[in-house]
């Protein structure tokens, strides 16, 4: 099962962290499809924060078409692709991304400009891929 840890000294609210990992988890293969979350009583007593903190992450990832609940069997990871959505809803769900993307990189003291040159570094390694392997 999912294991989640919060930082602290971190910026970010608690229940975004939790989001992030999730989203993290799900893009590297450390949480797989269909895989069960843990409840939020769990969640809630292993980071030591209020429950309300855990299910506004649930509620958000929900929204996002990441998560599913299953009555009396828990919250997983959606098996499936959430459906397709209109060019105005993606185009607000990126707007969306990317306006918190660059206020928390802001908040850290990160510049656009690093943001983007790294995002360029990052898709340039994606093209070169070899046998599912970043070239170095």
């Amino acid at each position: 099962m999912v294991r989640f840890w919060l930082d602290k000294q971190s910026p970010v609210p608690f229940y975004r962290q939790i989001v992030d990992m999730v989203l993290v988890g799900i893009s590297t293969g450390s949480i797989l499809p269909g895989e069960k979350l843990p409840t939020i009583r769990e969640a809630a007593v292993n980071l030591e924060v209020n429950p309300n903190t855990i299910a506004k992450a649930y509620t958000q990832l929900r929204l996002m078409g990441i998560l599913d609940t299953q009555q009396g069997s828990g919250v997983f990871v959606r098996a499936q692709p959430a459906v397709q959505r209109t060019a105005a809803e993606k185009k607000l769900t990126v707007d969306t991304f990317c306006r918190d993307f660059i206020g928390r990189a802001q908040m850290l003291n990160i510049s656009v400009k690093e943001l983007l040159q790294h995002m360029k570094q990052i898709c340039s390694k994606a093209k070169n891929k070899n046998n599912g392997k970043y070239e170095k």
